[in-house]
């Protein structure tokens, strides 16, 4: 282990003499009010992020999301690392790994639902209200493109991301209403004192996939505030699962604030130039 140290400080002297060689080369060439490719800061940068998540799983199309809908966020710290690499002065390639919990608990008024009733091997409808609760634990793998404005502060990003869902839970609870068949024909009520649960554990997907967006505002040189949102473009239900008519679909928002652990800045690390 020594003989590799040993091995690595002329290395590191090289580089460092060849860093100021260029720097003096560059300040004897360049004008003082100019702005040169060699000036700018070009980045690898390994970071954390802690954050937050707001959203679950929405119906599409939207149109199966009913018109009295209230939602009632969960909120839970999400916690990860980001890795960042310059493409050139303005776009930046980045991955990140998230561990986040995203849960909602919600009540509707649901009109005209259809469903499948696998108890009875049936399509039946129902009117009336319903309490929803979901919650789903992930590892979230984004990788995304980053572009920098002229101020060197303001990012947008667009990408995609991959999620292994770690724990998944989605109960929905009829409180009162009445049932029918497909046809819509009356096939009795429920009762508000003896109210129908039904659970979708078993039948969620264990990952998802979809596209992320959003900005980020540099607050100090190493700290970076952002807003993303971010839509899945897969079920939340295994491929077998025919219990509804539409699919539902991971949506969120999240507020992540970010620290670079490491920011080395020398010109000559960056391959695509």
């Amino acid at each position: 282990m020594k003989l590799v140290y040993l091995l690595f400080i002329p290395l590191l002297c090289s580089l460092n003499s060849i860093a100021r060689n260029d720097k003096k080369s560059t300040s004897n060439t360049i004008p003082a009010d100019s702005i040169s490719e060699e000036q700018v800061e070009y980045r690898f940068a390994l970071g954390v992020q802690l954050g937050t998540d707001i959203g679950g799983a929405i119906p599409f199309p939207f149109s199966n999301v009913p018109d009295v809908f209230n939602p009632y966020p969960k909120l839970s710290p999400s916690i990860g690392a980001k890795l960042t690499f310059p493409i050139d002065r303005k776009w930046t390639l980045g991955a990140e790994v998230t561990y986040k919990k995203v849960a909602i608990d919600a009540d509707a008024r649901i009109d005209n639902q259809r469903f499948h009733d696998d108890k009875n091997n049936v399509i039946s409808r129902f009117c009336g209200s319903a309490e929803m609760s979901m919650d789903f634990t992930m590892l979230e793998v984004p990788l995304y493109f980053k572009y920098t404005f002229k101020n060197q502060k303001d990012r947008i990003l667009a990408g995609l991301y991959g999620a292994w869902i770690i724990k998944a839970k989605f109960r929905n609870t009829v409180t009162k209403g009445y049932m029918m068949t497909d046809d819509g024909v009356y096939n009795g009520s429920i009762d508000p004192s003896s109210p129908l649960e039904t659970n979708f554990d078993n039948i969620l997907d264990s990952w998802d996939m979809g596209f992320i967006a959003g900005y980020e505002r540099q607050l100090f040189p190493r700290i970076e505030l952002g807003l993303r949102f971010s839509c899945g473009f897969k079920d939340i239900f295994k491929p077998s699962n025919q219990y509804f008519d539409y699919k539902m679909l991971h949506m969120r928002g999240s507020l992540v604030l970010s620290y670079n652990l490491f920011d080395i800045k020398p010109p000559k690390l960056n391959p695509f130039k």
